[in-house]
């Protein structure tokens, strides 16, 4: 099994957000980050979508994180916002735009005395709900229909069968003249 990953159908997208209120209620839990993973963006007057992390199979953001923090679990990207130090090689590094950087309050301590909390930056990406049973919260809210749960191999083959018939065609037109 490929990478899956939440795709919008823009042509289905009314812009309403309650994608990106889901996931944050989903994520507004103790020892989490309390942002919303994806972020629905205009493209135009009548056209809008959210942006969500691919889980490429590759990971450019988890090859440019010097720390480990983003990292391949499986089929998917996953983040430990423990070892994440906040320098946005990720954010610069993702073809998407899908990677973030949020803002949250750390204790500061020297010689194991707690002075304060101070903010740190970060990064936060979809996660794909993993530990939710009903899969991610984004495609459970959005009442339009414009999410789904896609396989990078399905889109693959999708892609390979549609050059395949483009090729045949070209031959058999080729073939009259």
């Amino acid at each position: 099994m490929g990478s899956k990953f939440v795709v919008s159908d823009p042509r289905k997208c009314v812009g309403c957000k309650a994608c990106m209120t889901a996931c944050l209620v989903k994520h507004f839990q103790p020892g989490d980050v309390p942002i919303s993973r994806l972020n629905v963006v205009h493209a135009d007057v009548d056209t809008t979508a959210p942006v969500v992390c691919r889980h490429c199979e590759d990971a450019p953001c988890a090859a440019a994180c010097p720390t480990g923090a983003l990292y391949r679990d499986g089929n998917r990207v996953a983040v430990d916002i423990a070892l994440c130090i906040g320098c946005r090689g990720c954010v610069m590094a993702c073809p998407f735009g899908a990677v973030d950087v949020a803002e949250i309050f750390r204790p500061y301590t020297v010689n194991d005395v707690e002075l304060s909390a101070r903010t740190t930056p970060v990064v936060v990406k979809c996660d794909r709900c993993v530990d939710r049973p009903d899969g991610p919260a984004c495609i459970s809210a959005c009442t339009s229909g414009a999410l789904s749960l896609v396989d990078q191999r399905d889109i693959d083959a999708n892609v390979r069968d549609k050059r395949l018939n483009a090729a045949e065609a070209s031959q058999t037109f080729a073939a009259r003249f």
